[in-house]
């Protein structure tokens, strides 16, 4: 039997990720250990509730220890601390070193994790998150 489909607004649907104010890159706050002119780049369509994004490692001083991604809820505070995941998609290496993210912590207003190896200059890692609440 076929699950329900639906917008996140009904009692029978599926949650959907659709709802919400799209996340920009100043919803993101990286550690000091990407770089000193590290950026991220979010894809069309993420928001609170699912996304992607890109992180650059740029400039000096890559550190294992403070490669850190905070992402900060645009829509505000959840009620309750929700659940969420956070997994690496692909990185521009490709090694298989690379490892899932480590040290993910999560609040009401906030989602975190740490790169889980030292990031190299110049290269891209990409991250999909899902916040269930």
């Amino acid at each position: 039997m076929a699950q329900p489909q639906g917008n996140s607004s009904t009692s029978t649907g599926r949650i959907g990720a659709e709802i919400g104010t799209a996340a920009t890159s100043a919803a993101f706050a990286l550690g000091a250990g990407w770089g000193t002119t590290a950026s991220v780049a979010v894809s069309t369509g993420s928001n609170d509730q699912a996304g992607i994004i890109t992180v650059t490692s740029a400039g000096t001083g890559q550190a294992q220890a403070t490669a850190n991604i905070t992402f900060t809820f645009v829509d505000g505070a959840y009620a309750a601390t929700p659940r969420a995941v956070i997994w690496t998609l692909l990185s521009s290496s490709n090694a298989v070193t690379e490892a899932q993210p480590t040290q993910g912590a999560v609040s009401t207003t906030t989602a975190s994790c740490r790169h889980s190896v030292l990031p190299v200059a110049a290269a891209t890692y990409k991250y999909s998150y899902l916040v269930i609440a």
